[in-house]
């Protein structure tokens, strides 16, 4: 079959953006990226270095998606962000699949939900990771709205689940010492809830003494309070790359998820992938597919309620054996990448034929 257009058009310094685009290039298709690079710590965009050029965002916004489209002719526009899908309406793109995140439609105020109104009346298809988040934009699009459930996606052989030898030797590689360790690797925005991550490890650790905190941010330094840096068995990391990261989840004893608005993020599941028995906070999306106590154990927004899931999986060997290879099956059956990737392959080729 012959290669698709595809344009990317959002945050293009994003991992999940650059996932993407690289995946498509890899699978034979001329892949562009345009959007705006977002700060907050994080890199410059790596797509040139993989052979996707990149246009950034300039004012005024609709008349450069103008440029753009015009210049690349794409068969496929693909937003990432809801406000990008705006503007790639606004700018007169032509058969637009648009993805929602979740916190960009979670919680945003009365204009921003007539952006989306607006966006949802000429995308062709919209897309979302969560059955939760496909209503909530079913509640705001038409009648006629179509609508995707695609997930990110796990890369099932890098996030593999390490034998005990293996996991001890990963610990040592990042510094950590044999105890118990567990990782928050959702960032240190409010939405992500360190401040209760921390007094659940403060909890844990007088529980069992020698447990270790991985406290992970994407490059928000500024977010580090000195309290957490000073606490005893915690350790802030910064911005990894993805094999790396692959290598922080399969160290893992214990993976938290606190999330106060969500939709199903890979995170979670990746961790659910690489053995590391997982805790979530309890919202819409987690019930779709996981099953509390059988998967991964849900938990309120409550620090005694975390430090309890977590030393039960630290103490209980049995629950957490039990867990980690329910969870393992779960990713692999709902959440393979390939997989995924090929169904959005599939509604692109649908798009630009019809």
């Amino acid at each position: 079959m012959s290669p698709l257009r595809l344009l990317y058009v959002g945050p293009i310094n994003s991992s999940h953006v650059e996932d993407l685009a690289i995946a498509m290039r890899e699978r034979g298709h001329v892949v562009e990226a345009a959007g705006q690079v977002w700060g907050g710590g994080l890199p410059a965009s790596s797509l040139p270095e993989h052979g996707v050029p990149t246009h950034v965002m300039s004012l005024p916004a609709i008349l450069w998606m103008r440029r753009v489209l015009r210049r690349f002719r794409p068969d496929i526009v693909h937003t990432h962000w809801m406000p990008f899908a705006t503007l790639a309406v606004l700018a007169g793109g032509r058969r637009i699949v648009s993805s929602a995140w979740g916190s960009d439609v979670y919680g945003v105020s009365r204009r921003q939900r007539l952006m989306i109104r607006l966006a949802l009346r000429r995308v062709a298809v919209a897309v979302a990771d969560s059955a939760d988040l496909i209503r909530r934009l079913e509640e705001l699009g038409p009648r006629s709205l179509r609508t995707l459930l695609v997930n990110w996606g796990v890369d099932l052989e890098r996030f593999m689940v390490p034998d005990p030898a293996e996991r001890s030797e990963l610990k040592a590689r990042f510094g950590f010492g044999p105890g118990p360790l567990v990782l928050s690797a959702r960032g240190l925005k409010e939405v992500y809830n360190p401040e209760i991550v921390v007094e659940a490890f403060e909890r844990l650790r007088q529980a069992v003494p020698g447990a270790q905190l991985a406290l992970k941010h994407g490059g928000t330094e500024d977010l580090v309070r000195p309290e957490w840096r000073a606490a005893e068995g915690v350790r802030i990391l910064g911005r990894l790359d993805y094999g790396k990261l692959a290598d922080l989840f399969r160290a893992a004893d214990v993976t938290v998820s606190l999330a106060s608005s969500d939709s199903s993020p890979r995170s979670v599941w990746e961790a659910m992938a690489a053995g590391s028995a997982t805790v979530v906070s309890e919202l819409p999306w987690v019930h779709e597919l996981i099953v509390d106590g059988r998967d991964a154990l849900v938990v309120p927004l409550e620090a005694a309620a975390v430090a309890t899931a977590v030393e039960r999986l630290l103490r209980e060997d049995e629950l957490c054996t039990r867990l980690t290879a329910s969870a393992r099956e779960l990713v692999e059956q709902h959440r393979d990448r390939e997989v995924e990737l090929g169904r959005l392959e599939d509604c692109y080729r649908e798009l630009a034929e019809g």
